[in-house]
């Protein structure tokens, strides 16, 4: 009887499966049917060296309009995401503001330096200012 209770418990949690994962597993079984399908007809058609290297090029030649196309469709152009992560780069970056290197101060003593010891009093504690 165990047997059967585990094999419907199995069986549920095959069932229980949401939309979104549907439609991943769906459009990677479709895109890997293409890829075969078009590498066993360049297998057949080319010879030996001629067909490894066209299916090879071929797949990374997809991969990346697929990749280009996901990006324009997710995330509105390539020109949105370069001012995405435009914002969060840098203030050199940018030439409208002025870039401040950091300034560490000694902890124990209050002096300016850039040094791992303070060269005054020589403690190695040193917080940013």
């Amino acid at each position: 009887m165990e047997g059967i209770e585990s094999e419907e418990y199995f069986g549920e949690i095959l069932m229980n499966i949401d939309d979104g994962t549907k439609h991943f597993l769906y459009c990677r079984l479709k895109w890997l049917g293409i890829y075969m399908g078009i590498s066993f007809l360049l297998l057949f058609l080319l010879p030996f060296p001629y067909d490894f290297l066209a299916v090879l090029s071929l797949f990374v030649l997809v991969n990346y309009l697929r990749t280009r196309r996901d990006i324009i469709k997710r995330h509105g152009g390539i020109d949105r995401i370069k001012d995405t992560f435009g914002s969060v780069s840098p203030p050199m970056a940018d030439n409208n503001r002025q870039y401040r290197p950091l300034r560490y101060y000694c902890m124990n003593c209050g002096n300016e330096h850039k040094d791992i010891t303070c060269p005054k009093c020589g403690s190695k504690m040193k917080r940013v200012g």
